[in-house]
Order: structure tokens, then C-alpha cells, then sequence
């Protein structure tokens, strides 16, 4: 089976949304880098506040015009994110907008028909999730498309040496993500790290005896991870591989593997007791808590 057959990124369009976060220039130019390598337009969108915006946002505006000085933040937003994108490439076909939308609109609006959405959060916090934390969890949910949460990763190593980092549990879901990111790794000329974290999928049918041998079971694992990524090996050949089964808890297991990650990506949701832990909370956790960028992909 072939799974590439055609690119997610080549010649596509993507959509890097803006709110006047200090994390708005780093995904621009991240969203420019792979713009560059894809051959892709870019649609850059500032998301002005909605008319459920708190009075506290226009009493630090300072003035009664707040809609007039919201749209010029926005256009100053709008401008150096663009300058940055131009910095990576002068030569990106970008197309600049600004959209007042509750951000479950805002996300099904500008997600229709783009093969990826970025948008920057930072590490959650006590305040940030309360301004910001459920817009970003909706934005994820609502969008049509695959969605990466960006945020500087905190390892020193040189853009090019890290992997894609992806979990894997089986699910349909998890071999959707595992298709876009082989996809995203091919583009990029990154290696990718097929990740299983817990007990064998449930569908598995090991029978170890009355001792569970745990070294066994890992290496049971593996060969079933294993046989999962081989198609799409065969497809992206040039894409190094690596496979890893390990016991943990999911959210801390791929938590502490996106520390040497480019990116995280995940599904957005999956059936059964393991996969429903990996692909539904805990997909929600790292888009807050991760220290690279995190793709979940629908």
C-alpha cells in the first residue's frame, strides 16, 4: 500500500494564526521554514478578540476606541510577523488578514482547505489557561486540518539534528499521525521516532504464562510497532527510523520525549481503554506542556 501518493505539504497551503503572543514571530518564521521546503502559500491571519473579549483587555488599551486600536496591534502584528516569514524567504507566497471570530469558528474558518494550521502557545500557567488555555484546546478540536501548537523547543541541538517525534497505539488516528509525520519528517529532512508508550495494544494476543516477562513483552512491542511503521518506511525511504516501545505513563512518557524532539505529534482522539488514554487527555496535556512544538492531527 502506498500511503504518500500525494504530499500533505508539497504545493499546498498553510495557515499560521497570530494573536499578539510573544510566540507570533516563532511560528511565522517555523511556518515560513517549512513553506520554503514544501513549495506551499501561506495564509497569515491575525485572530482579533471576539465580542466575548474580557473589559480587562480594553481597560489596558487605555482609550474608548479599543476596536480602531485593536485592528492597528493587529496590523503591527500582522507586519512583523510577515518581515520574519520574509527573513526565511523573500520568495513565500503570503497572503496577510485579519478575522473576528470565536475561536471555534475562527479555527473551522481558516483550516478550511490548508493541509496544516499553526498557531504559537506558551507553557500553561495559572493565568495563561484562563485567557488562553480553552481557546487553544478548542482551536485544536475545531480545526479540519492538522494542527501544530508552537512553542520554542527547549533543546540547544541545531534545527536538522532532532527527530519527529510520534506516538503510536494503532488506532486509526495514530496511523493517520504517523502518516503525517513521516510526511512533515520527509519535508523537513528530519529523522522520525515511532514512539509506543504502556501495555501491548489491546488487540494484541501475547500469551506470556503465569510470570509476566517484561522483557519480552517490550520486544513484543517493538515488533508490533514495528510492523505498523513499515509501510510507510517503504514509502519515504530517505526518512532515518527509529522505533521505541517503553513503559510509562503516556502523558509523562511523551512529555519527557519532546524535551530531543523537533516536533510532537499525536492523534487527536482514539477507541479503547490505552488509546483513548494517549490520543484524548493527554493529547490536550502537551499542546500546554511539552517542550517542543506539538501536531495533533484529526
Amino acid at each position: 500500500m502506498t500511503h504518500n501518493s500525494t504530499s500533505l505539504f508539497q504545493d499546498s497551503r498553510l495557515v499560521v494564526v497570530i494573536d499578539g503572543a510573544p510566540t507570533d514571530v516563532g511560528a511565522a518564521a517555523w511556518t515560513a521554514e517549512i513553506a520554503r521546503k514544501a513549495h506551499a502559500a501561506v495564509d497569515l491571519v491575525y485572530a482579533l478578540p471576539a465580542t466575548e473579549w474580557s473589559s480587562a483587555m480594553a481597560a489596558s488599551l487605555d482609550t474608548s476606541d479599543y476596536p480602531s486600536q485593536l485592528r492597528l496591534r493587529g496590523e503591527r502584528r500582522l507586519a512583523e510577523a510577515l518581515t520574519a516569514m520574509r527573513e526565511i524567504d523573500a520568495d513565500i507566497e503570503v497572503e496577510s488578514k485579519m478575522v473576528e471570530l470565536p475561536s471555534a469558528k475562527m479555527a473551522q474558518s481558516v483550516s478550511d482547505n490548508a493541509s496544516l494550521m499553526i498557531f504559537g502557545a506558551e507553557e500553561s500557567g495559572p493565568l495563561r489557561d484562563i485567557v488562553f488555555g480553552h481557546a487553544t484546546t478548542t482551536v485544536v478540536k475545531a480545526a479540519k486540518c492538522p494542527t501544530l501548537v508552537w512553542r520554542p523547543r527547549v533543546a540547544e541541538a541545531p534545527v536538522g539534528e532532532l527527530p519527529i517525534v510520534v506516538g503510536v497505539d494503532g488506532s486509526d488516528p495514530a496511523k493517520r499521525a504517523l502518516a503525517v509525520a513521516f510526511d512533515l519528517a520527509h519535508t523537513l529532512g528530519l529523522g522520525l521516532m515511532a514512539v509506543h508508550i504502556g501495555a501491548v495494544h489491546e488487540t494484541g494476543m501475547w500469551d506470556y504464562g503465569p510470570v509476566l516477562d517484561w522483557q519480552h513483552l517490550r520486544e513484543a512491542e517493538r515488533k508490533w510497532l514495528q510492523d505498523i511503521v513499515d509501510p510507510y518506511r517503504d514509502d519515504y525511504p530517505s526518512v532515518p527510523v527509529q522505533v521505541l516501545s517503553t513503559g510509562a505513563s503516556a502523558a509523562r512518557g511523551l512529555r519527557d520525549l519532546s524535551t530531543d524532539a523537533e516536533v510532537l505529534v499525536v492523534g487527536s482522539r482514539g477507541r479503547g481503554r490505552l488509546s483513548a488514554a494517549v490520543l484524548g487527555s493527554v493529547s490536550q496535556n502537551l499542546i500546554h506542556h511539552a517542550d517542543c512544538p506539538v501536531l495533533v492531527v484529526h
